[in-house]
Order: C-alpha cells, then structure tokens, then sequence
C-alpha cells in the first residue's frame, strides 16, 4: 500500500512539473517587452517643452515634465475613451473614484481658464499637491489623490511641476465637484447600532 501511494505521489509531481513547464513555454511571460516600450506611448504623451523661448523657464518646465512623467499623473488625469486614454488632451482629467468620502473625478490639469488651472494660482495649485486641501476648504483623501507623497516635494519640484503645467495646451473640459458620501438618513441610527454607547469612554 505505501509503495503504491509512493508511485501515485511521483506521478503527481512529474505531471505538475510537466504541466508547469508546459504552462512556461505555451504562455507568454509577464513582461514580454521592455519596461521602456511598455511605458512609451505614455510617456511620449506628455508634451514636450522645446516651444519655450525663455532658456531658463524651459529648463525648469523640462523638469516639471519629467516630475509630471514619472509621478505617472496621466494614469489619473486622463479621459478615458473606449479605445483607452486619450492621450492628445494631455491630464484634461476625467476619471472618477468612489470611496467611504465620496465621490471624485480626477481634475482637469490643464491651463484653461474656465475649466483648468487657468483660474487657480499657483499657490492653490502648490497647497493641493503638498496637502490635498482645495480652494474651496475640502481635502481629497490621500488614496484618490497621493498627495501625501507630493508633500515631500521640494519648493523648487513644486514650482517645475506648476510650471510646466502652465505651458501644456488648455483643454475645455469641465469636471464635476466632489459628491459628499450620502448622510445617516435616520438620527438615531448610531444609537440603535451601538446601543446609546460612548465607545470614545470605553477601556
């Protein structure tokens, strides 16, 4: 009886190797391609700065543009088709999250005035990124927005990233406001769950 189930546990194993070699050679792997043509088309999206005539601002644009790119902004900031983002309308924003809070919709990022950044200073802009906290007083949570790691920003990252931002062709786009997460509809529901308690009070 042992030798048997010996002989069953070696055939196991031989077909669960085979199969996973099969599995190997039949499937393509994870990372078929190189990490710089897998993120091409996404970072070649971004706009490039060379249109600047102030060699100084170009400089501090161009390394907004690669903050801008390697922060991955685009994968939030974007509008989403059914083909997949569309790229030409460059951080126009779009996408929406709902959470606990709410619910958002990425920003538009570009410099127009009605719709964009054009109607924000740069210090609005700067306090969003380094604190998520908006013109209008509501902070977007940290996990729609990772404005936490934004905060460790330097003044002069800070002030490329808006730079840049300034420079990239506007976009009429007009993004809905937050949506608060609906209330308690009942006033006593907290009291009906909990049973009247102050779990605040409690060891």
């Amino acid at each position: 009886m042992m030798r048997f189930v010996k002989r069953a546990a070696v055939v196991v194993l031989v077909v669960g190797v085979a199969a996973f070699v099969a599995f190997l050679y039949f499937v393509p792997p994870l990372l078929s391609m190189s990490p710089e043509a897998f993120s091409g088309p996404q970072n070649g999206a971004a706009p490039a700065v060379n249109d600047i005539a102030d060699p100084a601002e170009r400089l501090i644009a161009e390394r907004g543009r690669y903050i801008v790119v390697t922060s991955g902004c685009i994968g939030c900031h974007h509008i989403a088709t059914p083909q997949g983002p569309d790229f030409s309308r460059y951080l126009a924003g779009g996408l929406k999250f709902q959470t606990r809070q709410g619910t958002y919709v990425s920003r538009n990022l570009t410099p127009d005035q009605t719709t964009g950044l054009g109607r924000r200073s740069d210090a609005e802009v700067k306090r969003v990124l380094r604190s998520g906290v908006f013109p209008d007083g509501h902070v977007v949570p940290h996990r729609v927005m990772p404005w936490a790691g934004y905060a460790v920003w330097s003044e002069e990252d800070l002030h490329a990233v808006v730079v840049y931002l300034r420079h990239l062709s506007p976009v009429a786009h007009a993004i809905p406001d937050p949506a608060p997460a609906s209330p308690l509809s009942t006033p006593d529901a907290v009291q009906d769950v909990y049973g009247g308690r102050d779990y605040g009070t409690l060891r």
